[in-house]
């Protein structure tokens, strides 16, 4: 029954979508030759009057015609009504996938009937796979562009939902940091995050994605004034894994604190535990950089962990740590390391400082 509705809602937009507009005035000669002229104004104008029967006799095929003409020429409102004409069949053959694309390319330009018809498209899984979580992205996306039918939409998918809406936010927050669908809007984007990352990571998925994703934008000054306290505090709140590389390279390069060595191997260490690649790599090369002898047997460690894991590069640094060591050294590590593969996590934990 919803889906229904939802989809009675699309149908009073495609509707809409052709009439919404001012009606043209009386297609003059003139008017004709400046569509002729490829004036993409005067196309879209044209082929809705052919879609309309206004000014000129009702003819989709040629409706379909002028639109196209003026959404190869980039109109956005062209590029919407031509996919409306494919999702209905008008004067094209019916093909819902060609009318998603040409909604996204109006969408791309902030056409707010465009991105609705994106929303409903993800909704009923016309042209696209069936996404409740990214119709509700796209729906609360056109009602930000000011579309007059998305509030109602986005009641009947936020029902759908179960008014668990953390995920369609982190959605469209990342939509507005890309820019690639809709237009970008990094401001938009750090508020949509920063709304998910103040929620229960115990409720929800996304909070700690959120706040990771709040730490590159400051790491970065993206949406925000670039501030390196910012981005190491929502790093370490979100606890992802990847964040912990970023905080070893902060920390390695200096960036809101003294550089310090010994705090980014430490993070570096952390991001290994649960397997992550880079995080072996980096802990070895901190520790040969800090080229103690007991870090260097430190360096081994990490290396010949990297190399078990079939990790590029790890054997080539590994033979270059060998050297510095003796064969009693070498051993000794090859012995830690390998039981440090069996230990669960709780153990491992309480095994990085020692090394």
């Amino acid at each position: 029954m919803k889906a229904l509705l939802l989809f009675s809602f699309a149908a009073a937009f495609f509707a809409r979508a052709l009439v919404a507009q001012t009606a043209p005035a009386p297609f003059t000669q003139e008017r004709v030759q400046r569509a002729e002229n490829g004036d993409a104004k005067a196309q879209f104008e044209l082929g809705r009057a052919y879609e309309d029967g206004k000014g000129v006799p009702q003819n989709d095929d040629q409706a379909a015609h002028w639109f196209r003409k003026a959404a190869d020429q980039g109109n956005a409102l062209a590029q919407n009504s031509l996919g409306v004409m494919y999702a209905l069949g008008r004067g094209v053959q019916r093909d819902k996938e060609e009318a998603v694309r040409w909604y996204k390319k109006a969408s791309r330009q902030g056409q707010p009937e465009a991105i609705y018809n994106v929303a409903i498209s993800y909704y009923n899984g016309e042209g696209v796979g069936e996404d409740v979580v990214a119709s509700y992205a796209w729906m609360m996306a056109a009602k930000r562009k000011g579309d007059a039918q998305a509030a109602e939409a986005l009641q009947n998918i936020g029902e759908q939902l179960h008014n668990r809406f953390d995920n369609g936010k982190f959605k469209l927050a990342g939509l507005y940091e890309k820019g690639d669908e809709i237009p970008q809007d990094l401001p938009a984007a750090v508020a949509l995050y920063l709304e998910v990352a103040g929620h229960s990571s115990i409720d929800s998925a996304y909070p700690r994605p959120a706040q990771y994703k709040l730490c590159q934008l400051y790491l970065t000054g993206q949406g925000v004034p670039q501030d390196y306290a910012q981005a190491k505090a929502w790093c370490k709140k979100s606890g992802i894994v990847l964040a912990y590389i970023v905080l070893g390279q902060m920390a390695e390069s200096g960036l809101g604190q003294e550089k310090n060595l010994g705090e980014a191997a430490d993070f570096y260490k952390q991001a290994t535990l649960t397997g992550l690649k880079d995080g072996y790599m980096e802990a070895g090369r901190v520790k040969l950089e800090i080229g103690s002898h007991d870090e260097l047997k430190n360096a081994y460690f990490w290396y010949y962990l990297a190399v078990k894991r079939k990790i590029p590069g790890a054997e080539e640094k590994l033979q270059e740590v060998s050297a510095h060591l003796k064969d009693k050294e070498i051993k000794e590590q090859i012995k830690q390391a390998d039981e440090w593969t069996k230990m669960k996590l709780p153990e491992r934990m309480n095994q990085l400082k020692k090394h």
